[in-house]
């Protein structure tokens, strides 16, 4: 039986981590250790409790105002004493965090095997997104075995000269994750009744358009442009915006500052009446009622690598709020596009998939390149023969 140590702290990497960690579980070749570095605690609590996970080991880093530079240390000093008490076959990462990086490089300083998930995205800039390009490319560098969620992702990483025989396709656990999640909605009487019960308000007659955006590269004039663009959008009267604001106080900020009295919070304890607004702000979703909402979208904005990834798998066309994303798949695919992250342009290309049936309908009908869900089952088949 080989030890696999899994380190990670964001709720992205949770949710990709998840199934994962519980086919590990599964599985007699294997025994899974969880180590929650706890920069999301609250954030990644209801996705333990709904996957069933528990942490071996919690760094406990969530602080207040803490830099990279906090947090690289924090998770540094944590898995060197793990690693002092435990043997560990092989030290599991995912995707691009620091969190990630960090963890990487402890296992290459521990001569330790590091595996690395969600292997060869990159946007060829090394500040966008940031830190997460620099950090998966970094990861790269001493990771001992690659995967890939897509075959871009693999050319990416021969282009970079890894061996072939290192890096494995195996599709995005991230939708393992989603099916899991969509197995179980129609049965969860509880998450159902919290749905009406706190979206109930919304106008079944209109098309929901759902965003989120968040990434620090477009702080400033770039998510202004955005959300005056959903202003306007909010115009059209077969529309509504649902927004789940993320904690950041400069995106709250500008959204306070360009959507006014136009926009109505939904968590204040007002009594919410259908039509009463266009756009609705709300505070972050989990991620299991996130993904209810997004099977109720007609149409989702944002800037999120997750989000790219899941929305094809139910249908829903992705509408990119940035200048250049890792994921070129999905733009390659059809089920996403970059829209421009100016006002006016930004209006037009939203209007162009709301409003035109055979591009909406392309879009919505595409396959998704990230897989079908079984890319959990092919990481353990592969890492039983590596290791």
């Amino acid at each position: 039986m080989k030890n696999l140590l899994f380190v990670f702290g964001t709720r992205p990497e949770t949710i990709k981590m998840a199934p994962l960690i519980l086919q590990a579980q599964k599985d007699p070749r294997f025994k899974a250790l969880v180590c929650s570095t706890g920069q999301h605690r609250e954030m990644i609590k209801p996705l333990f409790d709904f996957f069933g996970i528990r942490p071996d080991f919690d760094l406990d880093l969530m602080k207040p105002g803490q830099s990279l530079i906090d947090i690289s240390l924090g998770v540094m000093s944590g898995l060197q004493n793990i690693l002092k008490t435990q043997k560990v076959d092989a030290l599991v990462v995912q995707g691009d965090t620091t969190s990630c990086f960090i963890g990487s490089l402890v296992g290459f300083y521990s001569q330790i095997p590091v595996i690395h998930i969600e292997a060869g995205l990159r946007s060829g800039d090394m500040y966008s997104p940031y830190p997460e390009e620099f950090n998966r490319r970094a990861t790269g560098l001493v990771a001992h075995t690659h995967f890939a969620p897509t075959e871009t992702a693999k050319r990416n990483l021969l282009r970079e000269h890894y061996p072939e025989k290192d890096i494995i396709v195996t599709g995005n656990t991230g939708i393992d994750a989603l099916f899991q999640v969509l197995k179980q909605l129609p049965q969860n009487a509880e998450l159902n009744e919290m749905l009406t019960k706190k979206f109930g308000f919304l106008d079944e007659s209109k098309k929901l358009i759902l965003v989120t955006v968040h990434r620090r590269e477009s702080f400033g004039k770039p998510m202004d442009e955005v959300m005056k663009g959903l202003l306007k959008l909010s115009e059209e009267s077969d529309l509504e915006i649902l927004i789940p604001l993320h904690m950041n106080p400069q995106v709250r900020d500008g959204a306070s500052r360009i959507f006014g009295d136009k926009a109505k919070w939904i968590d204040k304890g007002a009594t919410l009446v259908k039509g009463q607004s266009k756009i609705w702000l709300c505070e972050p979703v989990d991620y299991v009622p996130f993904v209810a909402m997004m099977n109720k979208a007609h149409l989702i904005i944002t800037d999120s690598g997750g989000v790219q990834e899941e929305a094809p798998s139910l249908g829903k066309p992705i509408l990119v709020a940035r200048d250049k994303t890792e994921r070129p798949e999905a733009l390659e695919a059809g089920t996403s596009k970059l829209i421009p992250l100016a006002e006016h342009d930004f209006v037009k290309v939203a209007l162009e998939v709301v409003r035109n049936k055979q591009v909406y309908d392309q879009m919505a009908q595409a396959k998704n390149p990230f897989g079908e869900g079984r890319a959990s089952e092919t990481i353990l088949n592969s890492l039983g023969k590596r290791l």
